[in-house]
């Protein structure tokens, strides 16, 4: 946002930041009245890391096209100057094949396009025009790209007398092929916020804005400002756990700051528009112990209530073959990210620590890294059978379910661990056994609270691990400093460290109730034995895919197309397996929440109010009841769990409206009535399963080349052109739709893939 004589001239930054955040926009303004002063944004080595890896994603993506059809137009300069912007408009002119960083102005609009491609769409400029292309690092193209790209789009079509049809974007590990976007599509909703920013910007004064917290403040230049402005004001959003709606409803009912909250007469005296009293008084309770602990100077805690099978009920008996356990990954490496550091924490025979710092660079080096923390658990527990695995959060679980998943490899140790209940989640028993005077219930947060100190200083950590990860979304693992590695390894270690530390504080703190009578059971080790069919179908399916893929490469780029077809022919039969334990790890999932933690999952529904008796039969009633106010995607015919996991009923009917759902019990919870309930369906999915099979037991007969049984679908697997009676597949001239619809009435045993977009 910048003065131009009397006028504002906006750019595409401005656009994005009055879509996220208002007030950014009403700060931005007084620094263009001269009212405020800029901020001088702080040294951020993650943030600069960030802005130097998209620089490479796009110096990386021009040599591409320079490959592809000779070299590119480079706009010089970074700002938006009558130079930049003539220059741009005479290379449009020239007809130009790619321009970087064009300089786009019209009126008071302006931005810098990543790379306009010409098109051979005829427009103002002649037979040719241009569309827009940005690169961006993030994996899922959001409302922001999309604002960015309308508005570049915009700005082109003023200069070449015609609307682009497309504007597109490339991120990384995708081979340069764009993602494509229909300009038109999002036209009104670019229009709406351009409209909405110039109506903002001509009425001010806007000083009834607040800067709450939100997602786009962590790269915002005013993050500070803001987040001191909110510390003087003792604002709620200060109070661990507390929710927007909360925040909002109390600040209407006058409780608008923490020490306020922290003296809210409980039980609560008014009926919440959404969600439960009972949420309410656990965030008054919250901020009561967050300002008795800023009064003390130090971290406070004090036990909650205790309730059978959560909290410190989840702490098992502590074991000389524990396992701490943490991960150090990253989401953008190609592929669906990295766990580049697999750090573990034990005792040796001797009671000595022993710690992994396994680092991995590529997908073999993963791989290898998955296997041997597996192997290493499996083979430990033959020795000590009631260890368990901590962490802190439920990140680790989660990561290795995707790791078998990827790779297709150690997935009945895995689903033996996952059943087993082997791995702990601090984060769950610290959550639902204490309250503590903290902001946040990370695990940094709460180490004042069982006095653990870092030997690697957080601030060190911060430029290390951005450097890092530069490096690794680059394909450049020989650029990794070794200290940045050392720093993060120790850090890593660090976190094993603390793990065990809140673990050995917690078991203290269960030891002082027992101690003062308190009835606390350990959790009983659950079965891991695996039925006797699935067993059974598990030994086909393994021999089957040795059959397969005996002959085949583990590296990829040394398969034959033949070969290649095998493989994948091998790993989808054992997909609906994969597909049948992510189903149940949810459900596993969703049983281990509390009433409290359903209010906040799409697939619960939670402060049930019994209402009355609206059909059904003695053995079987329709009960109806009320909910609290919360999105929930329970619908319908959906089956219904308790808090646990046991069986209820099913969903005769749910109205949003009302706030009413009608569930058909059985026989076993007619006089039931819970406080949250869950829903959870598995359909069998072995008939598909089967299917497959026999395509892969034909392969492996007949192999998978030429004329027989199941052609369609070995076609599909090779990528073969689609085989046509009596014609070829392409014809010159004839445009995509019509050939795919002729193709489609004349296939003979082919297939014809077509894209859903």
């Amino acid at each position: 946002m910048q003065k131009n004589g009397e006028a504002i001239v906006f750019s595409a930054g401005d656009l994005v930041g009055h879509l996220n955040c208002r007030y950014l926009t009403h700060l931005d303004l007084k620094v263009v009245q001269g009212v405020l002063a800029k901020p001088r944004i702080r040294d951020d080595p993650a943030l600069d890391a960030l802005i130097e890896r998209g620089k490479l994603h796009e110096q990386s993506f021009v040599e591409h096209l320079a490959e592809q059809g000779g070299p590119a137009t480079i706009i010089a300069g970074i700002g938006i100057d009558q130079a930049s912007v003539a220059q741009t408009q005479q290379a449009m002119v020239r007809g130009d094949a790619v321009i970087v960083q064009a300089a786009l102005r019209d009126g008071n609009w302006s931005g810098r396009a990543d790379v306009l491609r010409r098109v051979e769409t005829p427009s103002g400029l002649g037979a040719w025009s241009y569309e827009v292309t940005d690169t961006k690092l993030a994996r899922e193209t959001k409302g922001n790209t999309v604002l960015q790209l309308s508005l570049y789009s915009d700005l082109l079509a003023a200069i070449q007398q015609k609307v682009p049809e497309s504007a597109h974007v490339v991120v990384p590990g995708t081979e340069y092929l764009p993602e494509d976007y229909r300009v038109a599509d999002f036209a009104a909703f670019y229009r709406r916020i351009r409209h909405n920013l110039e109506t903002f910007a001509a009425v001010p004064p806007h000083d009834g804005l607040y800067p709450d917290p939100i997602e786009h403040c962590e790269v915002c230049r005013w993050r500070e400002p803001c987040a001191s402005r909110r510390r003087t004001d003792d604002h709620l959003s200060l109070v661990a756990g507390i929710a927007k709606t909360q925040i909002d409803e109390l600040v209407r009912r006058g409780v608008g700051t923490m020490a306020a909250l922290a003296k809210l007469p409980i039980p609560l005296q008014w009926r919440p528009d959404r969600g439960t009293a009972p949420s309410y008084e656990k965030v008054r309770e919250q901020a009561r112990i967050q300002v008795d602990g800023r009064g003390a100077g130090q971290v406070l805690h004090e036990v909650l209530p205790l309730v059978a099978e959560f909290g410190l009920f989840r702490l098992p008996e502590p074991s000389a073959g524990d396992i701490f356990f943490d991960f150090e990954g990253d989401p953008f490496v190609d592929g669906g990210g990295l766990e580049f550091l697999f750090g573990y924490l034990y005792a040796n025979d001797d009671g000595t620590d022993a710690y992994v710092g396994d680092w991995v660079t590529t997908r073999q080096h993963e791989r290898a890294a998955f296997e041997r923390f597996i192997d290493f658990v499996t083979e430990r527990l033959t020795k000590h059978p009631g260890l368990h695995i901590y962490h802190f959060a439920p990140y680790e679980p989660a990561a290795l379910k995707r790791l078998m998943g990827r790779y297709a490899t150690r997935e009945d140790e895995v689903d033996n661990l996952l059943r087993a209940g082997v791995f702990v989640d601090l984060y769950a028993v610290v959550r639902q056994s204490i309250r503590a005077s903290v902001e946040s219930y990370s695990i940094k947060k709460l180490e004042p609270l069982y006095r653990f100190d870092r030997i690697v200083p957080l601030i060190d950590v911060g430029g290390a691990m951005a450097r890092v990860q530069a490096c690794l979304e680059l394909a450049d693992a020989g650029g990794i400093d070794a200290a940045d590695q050392a720093a993060i390894v120790g850090y890593n270690r660090d976190d094993c460290a603390s793990t065990r530390a809140l673990r050995d504080w917690l078991e203290r703190l269960r030891g002082e109730l027992v101690a003062q009578g308190m009835s606390i059971d350990r959790p009983q080790r659950k079965a891991t034995d695996i039925g006797e069919n699935l067993s059974a179908w598990k030994s086909r399916v393994a021999g089957l895919v040795a059959r397969l893929t005996g002959d085949v490469p583990d590296d990829v780029t040394e398969r034959s197309a033949e070969q290649q077809a095998r493989w994948l022919l091998a790993h989808s039969i054992g997909f609906f397996g994969r597909e049948n334990k992510a189903v149940w790890w949810e459900y596993f999932r969703l049983s281990d929440l509390s009433a409290d933690d359903l209010l906040h999952e799409r697939a619960g529904v939670g402060g049930l109010t019994f209402l009355s008796l609206v059909g059904g039969t003695a053995k079987a009633p329709i009960h109806r009841y009320r909910f609290t106010a919360q999105d929930t995607d329970v619908r319908s015919d959906d089956d219904l769990k308790c808090v646990g996991g046991d069986k209820f009923g099913s969903v005769v009917a749910i109205s949003s409206d009302d706030r009413t759902i009608d569930v058909k019990k059985r026989q076993d919870t007619a006089n039931l009535h819970p406080e949250a309930l869950f829903a959870h369906k598995f359909i069998d999915n072995q008939v598909l399963a089967e299917s497959v099979f026999r395509i892969g037991e034909y392969v492996a007969e007949h192999g998978i080349l030429g004329p027989g049984a199941y052609r369609a679908a070995r076609d599909l697997l090779l990528k073969t052109a689609p085989r046509l009676r009596g014609q070829t597949f392409e014809q010159a001239g004839e445009p995509s739709l019509a050939t795919a619809m002729r193709a489609a009435h004349s296939l003979d045993q082919s297939v014809l893939p077509v894209p859903c977009s």
